[in-house]
């Protein structure tokens, strides 16, 4: 990716840092994301000025993420530094702001936390990127107005040209630069040099003739750098345009960096050129650039201008030049006998910019010319620093032939005494030479002051509109930003788009275009006014139709100046003359027109494509929540499904319609794991393939070994471009393919006829719902043996029920009747036995029908279920305590059937009288006796099967309230009553681990 923000991130250990940056390049792909563990390796990593972020922790293993903010703050003050930690206060984050930190970011549970991460370092970088612009458009202002300074101070040709290289050099901008012509043999040689870096003889600031700096000094290093800067001074020289290279020394050299040459062109031809190094070996950005063209075409004009004076020997005085060949509106004032300060002249440049002819102001006050925002008569602070030998520098707006313009006003003193510092009164063109005899150097007209003080003074109008409306454009995008990042709907995002471009860049006739699935057309959706009263109501494009259609599946932006030489356009009867077109992703276009040919600047181009950038994060941050919307209601239809193939079915319906995966399928194991045939299929898969595709183990094909591959190995395989795989290609029409484990359940697999169709978006979200139809065929194999588990026991149960009750009442019926005709001491026994027998067919029953895993979770009111068990017991004497509120959730039936248990053996062994309790228990409840409880040695075996200290009881009553209590997730311990309560004897059953109902 060609604009990639590079992060630095810190943490305190490589894990952490490694999970972090997977995270963030996986959520926003254009970050490239670094990483360092603790301060002191961060800091060495900050010496890259390429790095754009950093986000540190608060906890490093050298120091505090603080100290590493204050000391990247004492390199780079303006680096946006994000402070994204776990440990944090208030205190952290107040010392975090007095740090300076751009912003403080607390670590939260869940991937959320790291697309917020990512828009704030994306916003962080965007405001810093704008800032970075503004601040150097700034300075670029401030040195071509120093520019302009030095070239009106100079006497000569050579000392303009050594003056410009110093204010170059001097601004830190350029690391070396120099003035110079190119001889036959190729060489460069310059006539002025000077150096910021401390490469050069004269300690960094070489500015004598031919001494080079780092053009020019001795060395093997230099003199390589050097032939390399002249090979890029004569490609520039030969084609008239500005060439910007990397010029670097042997391997172990220092100094290098990218050189910019830009030919000294005006007129009727060449003055040689300009040659630019950047400072600390680093690049030359767009501002760099423009700066060195537009200082080039000053030194040009005023080389031109000393050659016409030396050429035409004409007694055309150093003004007189100046306002016949300066590029931009100059009047030249002086002070009058009578104190007042009048114009004096006035250059072409200033009639053809505001239509005024030179002897309308010729004569008048300079005030009424140059008209100074706050000069009053009550304040007229610029006057006196005019007059005092200062300079004044102002930014100001005045009517000119083509409406208001913006300006910046730079009035420049001369004579008197400033003659030391302005080098005397000559200007940016006319540069008079003392060393020619036929340069008349005695005008008048060019005597300083006898007072020593400032006698007049040159004013320069420099065009700042384009650049002041730069300015406005990014703060109003920042407010966009801001706006587009709150949308929830594509339809919001266009909205806030088109008022942007109308409102915020002056671009009034715009649409969105947005791609609609069911119409398989790009729909507007939002556009102006004035787009409506020219077009109509914007047409629905379809992919490929049109300029939009075409951009739109090139996703290359394009910009037409003449729309009618354009073939493509849609409508050769509209009446739109140029049209800029920008891709907004796979979700639309962006269409900015004009009703005049060539309408659009570079400006109006660059900003479009900003706000389309930004327009198209969102929209992918839009979709993104959709998808995962739409995944988690179809997880929900997968946990609903019921069979394998249902749960298929649901896959791939999900792949094709939320995916849009054109070619899906579900295989799943089959032949005792030899085959993965497909059980559900996208309707695509039908036509695509002569038939349904399937993977036997045994067979020996590339397709057969990538599908098994995964499966076996449990990893998912991604393949960007089949054709990459010879054999593959010749055994499918797919041409992107994700092949993703379903556990041992079988393969999901997702594939394209397009290449490279799946983005780390598409897997993440591949793996979600892969991972969700591998669950749900989890819990559908584990309702099957469900099934078969209930059935097994309700045969049991059945056999139980018929094969052993029926004998044992025939048994009990035939020992009543014998009680009838003999009275024998055998039958009370043989009685009992048969009872016992019953009871314990009863139990056995109960213990089936509770070993069934069904169960029916509800809120149960636990006072209620209590005293319903009591009353289906057999109690006597005993007495029941309910102290419980308490509300649980439950299968109600099997929390009675705890209760009646745990009753009833407390009436059996709790002896007369005893008092049975109820009550509640922080994370649960008890069931509490006060009779002569259980022996500490018997504790652990009272939920064994079997056991009872009642040689007439079965010894399944407890054994099944444990089971019943381990059903519901719960744990239930055996404690003295006495300890528990402070009662005299008795048995508590805890029962803790219980939802409560809120």
């Amino acid at each position: 990716m060609a604009d990639r923000i590079r992060v630095l991130l810190v943490a305190g250990d490589e894990e952490h840092a490694a999970l972090v940056s997977t995270r963030l390049e996986r959520v926003d792909a254009g970050l490239a994301v670094e990483t360092a563990v603790g301060a002191d390796e961060a800091l060495d990593r900050l010496e890259s000025d390429s790095l754009n972020c950093v986000v540190s922790d608060y906890a490093l293993p050298d120091r505090t993420g603080i100290d590493l903010l204050e000391a990247v703050r004492e390199e780079r003050p303006d680096l946006p530094f994000i402070l994204y930690t776990a440990d944090g206060s208030e205190a952290i984050a107040s010392e975090a702001i007095s740090a300076g930190v751009t912003e403080y970011l607390r670590k939260r549970s869940g991937t959320e936390q790291f697309d917020r991460l990512a828009d704030r370092i994306r916003d962080s970088v965007d405001r810093y990127r704008a800032d970075r612009r503004a601040a150097a458009a700034d300075r670029n202002t401030a040195i071509a107005s120093d520019v302009t300074e030095a070239l009106v101070r100079a006497t000569t040709a050579e000392d303009a040209e050594r003056q410009v290289c110093a204010v170059l050099a001097e601004s830190g901008a350029y690391g070396s630069v120099g003035i110079g012509g190119v001889d036959d043999e190729g060489g460069l040689n310059f006539r002025a040099t000077a150096t910021s870096d401390d490469t050069g003889p004269n300690g960094g600031n070489d500015t004598s003739p031919n001494g080079g700096g780092d053009f020019t000094a001795a060395g093997s290093a230099i003199d390589e750098r050097q032939s390399a800067a002249a090979a890029v001074a004569t490609r520039a020289v030969e084609s008239g345009q500005i060439v910007v290279e990397r010029v670097d020394g042997p391997t172990g050299s220092e100094a290098g960096g990218e050189t910019a040459a830009v030919p000294l062109v005006a007129g009727d031809g060449g003055r040689g050129v300009l040659v630019a190094r950047a400072a600390g070996g680093g690049t030359l950005d767009r501002c760099d650039r423009e700066l060195l063209e537009t200082v080039g075409d000053s030194v040009a004009h005023s080389l031109r201008s000393f050659d016409t004076r030396r050429r035409l020997n004409a007694e055309r005085d150093r003004r007189r030049a100046l306002f016949a060949n300066a590029p931009m509106p100059v009047v030249e004032a002086e002070m009058s006998d009578d104190g007042s300060h009048r114009v004096i002249d006035a250059n072409a440049a200033f009639e053809r910019r505001f239509g005024r002819e030179a002897d309308e102001v010729v004569g008048r006050d300079i005030a009424d010319v140059i008209d100074f925002p706050d000069w009053t008569d009550a304040n007229r602070d610029g006057e006196r620093r005019l007059a005092s030998g200062g300079l004044v520098v102002e930014e100001v707006v005045r009517e000119t032939v083509d409406g208001p313009w913006e300006f910046l006003l730079t009035a420049i003193p001369r004579g008197g005494n400033v003659a030391e510092i302005a080098g005397d009164d000559r200007d940016i063109d006319a540069g008079a030479d003392p060393g020619d005899p036929d340069d008349d150097t005695d005008d008048p007209d060019a005597t300083p002051g006898d007072d020593g003080v400032a006698d007049g003074w040159y004013v320069w109008y420099l065009d700042i509109a384009e650049q002041k409306r730069r300015e406005r454009a990014i703060e109003g995008l920042h407010a966009t930003v801001g706006a587009l990042v709150e949308a929830r709907t594509p339809e919001s995002v266009a909205e806030i788009t088109a008022d942007a471009l109308h409102d915020i860049l002056d671009l009034p006739y715009n649409g969105v275009h947005l791609y609609d699935e069911q119409t398989g057309g790009l729909v507007p959706v939002a556009w102006t006014d004035e787009t409506e009263a020219i077009v109509g109501e914007p047409p629905t494009f379809a992919p490929g139709e049109g300029l939009a259609g075409r951009t739109y599946e090139s996703g290359e932006p394009q910009v037409y100046e003449d729309l009618e030489s354009a073939s493509e356009r849609y409508n050769s009867e509209t009446p739109v003359g140029s049209e800029i077109v920008l891709p907004l992703g796979d979700h639309g276009v962006l269409l900015v027109g004009a009703p005049e040919r060539a309408a659009f600047d570079d400006i109006d181009v660059s900003m479009a494509k900003t706000l389309a950038e930004h327009a198209t994060a969102v929209l992918h941050r839009i979709e993104r929540e959709r998808i995962l919307e739409a995944l988690q209601h179809r997880t929900q239809r997968l946990m609903k499904a019921t069979t394998r193939d249902a749960i298929s079915e649901v896959a791939v319906e999900t792949a094709n319609g939320v995916l849009g995966a054109q070619l899906s399928g579900v295989h799943l194991l089959c032949d005792g794991g030899r085959r993965l045939a497909l059980a559900a299929g996208a309707d695509s898969v039908e036509t695509q393939f002569d038939q349904p595709p399937e993977y036997v183990r045994s067979d020996d094909d590339p397709a057969n070994e990538v599908v098994w591959n995964a499966f076996d190995s449990g990893e998912p395989r991604y393949i960007d471009d089949i054709r990459t795989h010879e054999r593959l290609a010749e055994q499918t029409p797919s041409r992107s393919v994700i092949v993703y484990p379903l556990a041992d359940h079988g393969v999901f697999i997702v594939s394209s006829t397009e290449p490279n169709a799946f983005d780390e978006t598409d897997k993440t979200f591949t793996e979600i719902l892969a991972t969700g139809v591998a669950a749900a065929l989890d819990r559908v194999e584990r309702e099957r043996e469900l099934r078969r588990r209930n059935e097994h026991l309700d045969e049991f149960a059945g056999l139980i029920s018929h094969d052993l009750r029926n004998p044992l009442n025939v048994a009990q019926g035939r020992v009543e009747l014998a009680r009838e005709e003999t009275d024998s001491d055998h039958l009370d026994p043989a009685a009992r036995s048969i009872n016992r027998a019953l009871s314990l067919l009863e139990e056995s029953l109960a213990f089936a029908r509770e070993g069934r895993d069904e169960a029916d979770f509800e809120p149960v009111n636990l006072a209620t279920a209590a005293v319903e068990s009591w009353s289906h017991l057999d109690t006597g004497d005993a007495e029941l305590a309910v102290e419980t509120t308490r509300t649980v959730t439950a299968d109600a039936s099997r929390l009675k059937q705890v209760l009646e248990n745990l009753i009833g053996n407390a009436v059996k062994h709790g002896g007369d009288g005893v008092t049975v309790t109820v009550g509640d228990l922080p994370t649960g409840f008890y069931v509490a006796d006060d009779g002569p409880g259980i022996p500490p040695d018997s504790r652990g075996d009272v939920f064994e099967v079997g056991y009872s200290s009642d040689d007439g009881s079965t010894g399944y009553g407890l054994y099944i309230v444990s089971r019943i209590v381990d059903a519901h997730g719960w744990e239930i311990a055996v404690v003295d009553a006495d300890a528990a309560d402070g009662t005299d004897g008795g048995v508590r059953f805890e029962i803790t681990g219980v939802d409560p109902v809120a």
